[in-house]
């Protein structure tokens, strides 16, 4: 479809990492204002086993506002990033992650029919944006598995650091 009607999947990518980029801006907005995962006090006040999956689920999710937060960010800067031409692959590719756990969320704790199979088309609405610019996929990590003794010493002095960082944060906070 590529070569012979560039034109075509061009309009057809860019609708489709519009409408995706724009919904998973607004979910992740709504979960960073903390409104998505709100529920009354009863409920927390309720016995477990009179709680069905997606009213537990919410509770879970929303109980850490600190998680609730992280998840729309995880859900926001994808979203955001389909937008532009330039991040559209990093964002499909950091956005396929969220998407899995959201349609396996949706679909093993009982939610509405209709929105797993909304969440399922997302997931699919991103896979497709994948699969349009796979050659581009492809070429960049090829070039990330080439031997570079440059960049692997590069790699080397962050891992270091990284795990410098870790283990000071191990001792900080141990009790």
């Amino acid at each position: 479809m590529e070569k012979s009607h560039p034109m075509i999947t061009r309009i057809i990518e860019t609708i489709l990492r519009y409408s995706l980029g724009l919904i998973m801006v607004a979910y992740g907005l709504i979960k960073i204002m903390g409104i998505q995962f709100e529920l009354s006090d009863s409920v927390y006040e309720s016995p477990l086993k009179e709680l069905d999956g997606v009213t537990l689920t919410w509770a879970f999710l929303g109980y850490s506002p600190f998680f609730s937060r992280f998840i729309g960010f995880l859900e926001f800067i994808p979203g955001a990033m389909l937008l532009f031409n330039r991040t559209k692959l990093i964002g499909a590719i950091l956005l396929l992650p969220s998407l899995v756990a959201v349609v396996i969320l949706n679909n093993a704790f009982g939610f509405l029919l209709h929105m797993q199979i909304f969440t399922f088309f997302l997931f699919l609405i991103n896979c497709t944006i994948l699969i349009f610019n796979h050659k581009i996929f492809y070429n960049t990590i090829m070039r990330l598995l080439e031997r570079n003794p440059k960049r692997q010493f590069v790699e080397m002095i962050l891992n270091l650091i990284l795990i410098g960082i870790i283990f000071c944060l191990i001792l900080c906070f141990r009790p």
